[in-house]
């Protein structure tokens, strides 16, 4: 197989993820396929490419295969609540600081660290709208 070719059906599976692929099985046994026609590349450099591109689709399995936890909803319905675009800037950033606060709190009550780490990932949008309104 050419890495063209490689390359068309890796960015057909990505395209189809959550359209016609739509179980982690499904997606699981399309990234297997991938691998089997990445290792029939001849050139060592595009196989390497192409098994580099493998490694990121193996993370979209991992995340497609593991559920949202109640810790991350909470959180994004914490995050929602706070980027409401009413307000004065000063009501803004006071709603995006207590929004932190609640979300760092979701964090230590997730249940995996991986799953804290997830949750705090939400304050990134928050610090950002403190740092716009603080300039205004």
């Amino acid at each position: 197989m050419e890495y063209v070719e490689f390359d068309a059906a890796r960015r057909r599976v990505l395209r189809s993820w959550g359209r016609e692929l739509v179980e982690p099985e499904t997606l699981a046994a399309a990234v297997e396929r991938l691998r089997a026609d990445a290792e029939t590349i001849q050139d060592d450099a595009e196989r390497a490419k192409a098994r580099r591109y493998l490694t990121t689709l193996d993370n979209l399995v991992v995340d497609a295969r593991t559920p949202e936890s109640e810790s991350l909803r909470a959180a994004s319905d914490v995050l929602l609540r706070a980027l409401a675009p009413g307000g004065t800037p000063a009501e803004r950033r006071v709603r995006a600081e207590t929004a932190i606060a609640e979300i760092n709190r979701i964090a230590q009550t997730a249940p995996t660290p991986a799953g804290g780490a997830a949750v705090l990932e939400l304050n990134e949008s928050l610090a950002e709208i403190i740092e716009l309104e603080t300039e205004v």
